[in-house]
């Protein structure tokens, strides 16, 4: 008869340093890949959020040359009747150029807030938009091209660049009723 001795269970000793070193490197390798995700999708969501509201604008700027022409007008109209509070002015062809525009030419507005007008006219609850740097305000709006077209320039997501180097833009062409998004990411075109 032989007498087996119980073996004793070991004692844990923990990772060693070697284990943790692998641990830290994938947890590291999948923090980058998270994170290059993350400004991936938040790029992604920017622009959506542009394309959304730049339908918005197009859909607006049609309306009202729609209640233009149903009105039967053939010049510019100052406070188009029939359109959200009957304070949006239009140019000869009916597409909108702001809400305070006076009698006169048919440029965009009165100075650079004439693109504001546009924004807020035909915008139902639009984002914020500024004349300046306000670095509070969700785009900042240019009047160019002889005062006949809009930019409006994306800085909630911290860009300062002005409307030609922009990374995302809104432009609204009173010419011809057209909005487009465009800018300088590599996914629309430049403007």
């Amino acid at each position: 008869m032989s007498i087996q001795r119980a073996q004793q269970p070991k004692a844990s000793t923990g990772f060693t340093l070697i284990e943790l070193v692998i641990i830290i490197a994938i947890v590291s390798i999948l923090g980058v890949i998270a994170l290059s995700r993350y400004a991936d999708l938040k790029q992604q969501a920017e622009l959506s959020s542009a394309q959304y509201i730049a339908s918005s604008l197009k859909t607006g700027v049609d309306t009202v040359k729609l209640v233009f022409r149903t009105a039967g007008h053939t010049t510019r109209v100052q406070n188009l009747a029939g359109y959200g509070d009957g304070t949006i002015d239009t140019n000869n062809i009916g597409y909108p150029i702001g809400t305070t525009k006076g009698n006169g030419n048919e440029n965009i507005g009165v100075g650079n807030a004439g693109c504001v007008g546009v924004w807020e006219g035909v915008l139902d609850a639009p984002p914020s938009v500024a004349i300046n740097n306000n670095s509070n305000a969700d785009y900042r709006s240019y009047r160019h091209d002889g005062n006949k077209v809009c930019s409006y320039v994306y800085r909630a997501g911290g860009d300062t660049a002005n409307r030609n180097n922009a990374q995302l833009v809104i432009r609204y062409d009173s010419r011809d009723g057209s909005v487009e998004v465009c800018g300088r990411r590599s996914d629309i075109p430049n403007c």
